[in-house]
């Protein structure tokens, strides 16, 4: 049924959309915050405003992501929640870019986010924009398919304190503080502590997984018309739910995660066209686990003689660094806007611990894997926007990558370009179209476990081809994307040997459709669905959507959403469709004290993730998520 009414909305709806601009004004109009930040020519965008947030009660990032177009959100070995590229299933991902404000998230490590800072909370965060494609240009930042802009709120605009306070049916827990305040000197500040409990269990083979946890996030920012100064901190405590044991029933085991940074950005000149930035990452990560039937820790297998020599104890303590700086000038005239921008970022990571005891109880200090761990990769960045007409603008851009290793690992260069065009004909249509090609170097983290025979991995070089036609009609908004990627040298994680690059040309392509339709000024429909198709065997879904309806009246908001995704076989194993039907109200007792309930998973037919049992064995099913109930309490003062 849900296929049929998402094939008759959007049939309708590929004839209406709205153009580029329009659709900035509307959103500007409709929503209590003004998407400035919003560049369209950087890529394919979808934003979610500060309303949308709190009608659609979003607690956490992952409430949005695992409802992104061509996007699965699902449950790695340890427990913890990690974004895959349709149709594909990672343990550890570094396709997406995360960031707070200007400062990026991701690990020097992996350059993965989900460790440190999954699952965080939205009670400080104004709106957020997904950009599809390639962005690293003018943002500066190392290169991804996702870019997971996060902007927090503005003091000027809230200039008060809120407790937060919320509690499931299994007894996990959320709570905050926020506070922000402007001064008469210009500076301003925006405080935000948070502590919640995580619960995560599956019964398996009459044993239960858990990765239940805690974890802590504090950030602050101070701003001036011309200054930002960032720091946060964050850390995380759980188990590891199947971890690295051979049976995925681990004896004991434990994650730790500690992460900081600090980000400063200062503008110069009257028109602020010089931005500088500069900043710093530390992550100090544990790991710990036992199992007396073995773990499959690929780095230290002996893959002539495995046996007894399995190790069957592991402990690991390692400390990651990254620096950054940015620099960037911005030339402006009537039709033309040209940045250049220069960036250095350099990368170390030490072992403090790594240790491992075999089944015969012996005990390796098995040290660095390899000699690879300290790289710096200095950037060269143009980009060029240029309105040709009143009703076209071409953009090109421009980016060398030089890596920098020491070690086994040579240095090598990454050229990238991206060459597109906007086109408005009408008030009422607006079409943009990009080529990119782009490339995603490896990490120290696939290095570590990369086949014994061949480390040096070579970088994934990705060809990107991007069309969106958007039309608007009355109420309706409607937006169409086509992508079509070709990727070489893919890296790709194979159990029993590591990462390795594969020696053929990947192909994907996708479409997308979307629906909007304002019902009233307080209320709004909108539907989503597309559909992909990859060149290799599929281990996740590749077609989904969602229905969702939000509004308000009086002193409540509702909502309600259903998230689709479809079957798909897996050698022997079939994973059903999954129905992620939620709904939730709000009630304001007063306009500073307010009372929400949100029903999770009605259906209990949440996506589902496969494990493989042992290296050579079966697979199994796990659910993602859990159906519960969640209540909360939110007070301004």
């Amino acid at each position: 049924m849900i296929k049929i009414v998402l094939c008759l909305v959007l049939s309708v709806s590929f004839v209406f959309s709205e153009t580029i601009d329009y659709l900035l004004s509307e959103y500007e109009r409709a929503s209590d915050n003004s998407l400035q930040t919003v560049d369209e020519k950087i890529g394919h965008v979808i934003n979610y405003s500060q309303q949308e947030i709190r009608l659609m009660q979003y607690r956490t990032l992952n409430d949005i992501l695992r409802e992104l177009p061509v996007f699965n959100v699902n449950s790695n070995r340890f427990g913890l929640s990690t974004p895959s590229l349709v149709g594909t299933k990672t343990a550890t991902s570094g396709f997406f870019r995360f960031f707070i404000n200007d400062h990026e998230l991701s690990s020097g490590y992996d350059q993965s986010t989900l460790l440190s800072w999954g699952d965080l909370p939205l009670d400080f965060i104004d709106h957020v924009e997904i950009y599809y494609g390639e962005s690293s240009f003018s943002f500066g930042n190392e290169t991804g398919i996702y870019y997971i802009r996060i902007y927090t709120k503005k003091p000027e605009k809230e200039n008060a304190s809120a407790i937060n306070l919320g509690i499931n049916s299994q007894k996990a827990y959320s709570q905050s503080f926020t506070q922000s305040q402007t001064f008469e000197n210009g500076w301003k500040y925006l405080m935000f502590v948070n502590q919640s409990q995580t619960l995560k269990e599956s019964d398996y083979k009459n044993q239960t997984l858990n990765a239940n946890g805690t974890r802590r996030y504090l950030f602050a920012d101070a701003s001036n018309e011309n200054s930002r100064i960032s720091i946060a901190y964050t850390d995380l405590a759980s188990n590891n739910y199947a971890g690295l044991s051979i049976d995925a029933i681990p004896d004991s085991g434990r994650i730790r995660s500690k992460d900081f940074f600090v980000d400063v950005t200062q503008f110069f000149l009257d028109d602020r066209s010089i931005k500088a930035n500069l900043s710093f990452d530390a992550n100090n990560r544990e790991y710990y686990e036992e199992n007396a039937q073995g773990l499959w820790l690929v780095p230290v297998l002996d893959f002539t003689q495995l046996g007894l020599t399995i190790p069957i104890v592991f402990d690991e303590e390692l400390e990651v660094f990254k620096t950054n700086a940015f620099l960037s000038k911005t030339f402006t005239s009537d039709e033309n806007t040209f940045l250049t921008a220069l960036n250095v970022q350099h990368k170390s990571y030490d072992v403090n611990t790594r240790k491992t005891t075999n089944m015969l109880h012996q005990t390796t200090d098995v040290g660095a894997y390899n000699d690879f761990d300290t790289e710096t990769i200095g950037s060269l960045i143009v980009q060029d926007s240029y309105r040709l007409s009143d009703e076209i603008i071409l953009v090109a851009n421009a980016k060398a990558d030089r890596h920098r290793r020491n070690g086994f690992m040579e240095d090598s260069t990454d050229s990238l370009y991206r060459i597109g065009a906007i086109y408005t004909p009408t008030d009422y249509l607006g079409l943009k179209s990009f080529y990119t090609k782009t490339a995603i170097a490896p990490t120290f983290y696939t290095i570590d476990y990369a086949a014994f025979f061949d480390k040096e991995l070579q970088s994934q070089a990705y060809r990107f081809y991007t069309l969106e036609a958007a039309l608007t009609f009355g109420d309706s908004k409607v937006n169409v994307t086509y992508d079509h990627v070709a990727i070489d040298d893919f890296i790709y994680y194979e159990p029993t040997v590591g990462f390795l690059n594969i020696d053929r040309t990947i192909h994907t392509e996708g479409l997308i459709f979307d629906y909007e339709y304002a019902l009233s000024r307080n209320d709004k429909l909108h539907l989503n669905y597309y559909t992909s198709t990859l060149s290799e065997t599929i281990n996740n879904s590749t077609k989904g959507g969602y229905i969702k309806y939000m509004g308000s009246y009086q002193k409540w908001d509702y909502f309600t959403s259903l998230i689709y995704k479809n079957a798909y076989r897996y050698e022997t194993i079939r994973v059903p469709s999954s129905y992620n039907v939620s709904l939730g109200a709000t009630y304001h007792l007063t306009k500073d004290l307010s009372y929400s309930v949100k029903v999770n998973n009605i259906l209990d037919k949440s996506t589902r993730s496969l494990y493989q049992e042992n290296v050579n064995g079966s697979f199994t099913l796990e659910d993602d998520s859990d159906r519960n109930i969640f209540f909360s309490l939110q007070w301004i003062f």
